[in-house]
């Protein structure tokens, strides 16, 4: 895999970003991610558990479920770019997809889970199932298309009571 960079993290995450972009104007959780493979996306996907009435229908699952093929094909080589870290049930697809490396923007309520892989249970602990984080990547733009976003506005709102 080629050595990682800010500036190829900050590409990458830009184009998670135009996915949050789509989410939020769509009225779901503006959250949107990138699946990138040997420098070149394979998938994007954004939010859309509002639109499709399915909780289930998040960005990372999405992309995970869309790009099985290439990622059977290209064991351990996989980068996620996430604009929010990824919940519990999108944490479990990753490791089970053996994704090699996640990229996060934010973590606004501490809802993420990606500390999570130091608790699994054994069989989760070999090495392939392990992946490198890298969090904080354009955080600021990550936060502002959240805010900004009706359904992100909303939330901090109720929660800051």
């Amino acid at each position: 895999m080629k050595k990682n960079s800010l500036a190829t993290d900050e590409q990458f995450m830009r184009e998670a970003l135009k996915e949050a972009k789509i989410a939020g104007k769509e009225g779901n959780w503006p959250m949107g991610c990138v699946l990138v493979i040997d420098g070149q996306i394979v998938g994007r996907e954004h939010n859309t558990g509002y639109t499709e009435s399915i909780r289930l229908a998040h960005a990372e699952l999405k992309v995970l479920l869309r790009a099985k093929d290439e990622l059977e094909k290209h064991k351990g080589k996989a980068v996620l770019y996430t604009t929010y870290e990824p919940c519990p049930m999108c944490f479990g697809a990753i490791v089970m997809m053996k994704i090699n490396r996640v990229v996060t923007g934010i973590d606004l309520d501490h809802s993420g889970c990606l500390d999570l892989q130091q608790h699994l249970p054994s069989f989760f602990q070999q090495p392939k199932f392990k992946f490198e984080v890298t969090r904080g990547v354009l955080a600021e733009e990550c936060k502002n298309v959240y805010e900004s976003s009706l359904v992100g506005s909303h939330h901090l709102q109720k929660n800051e009571h």
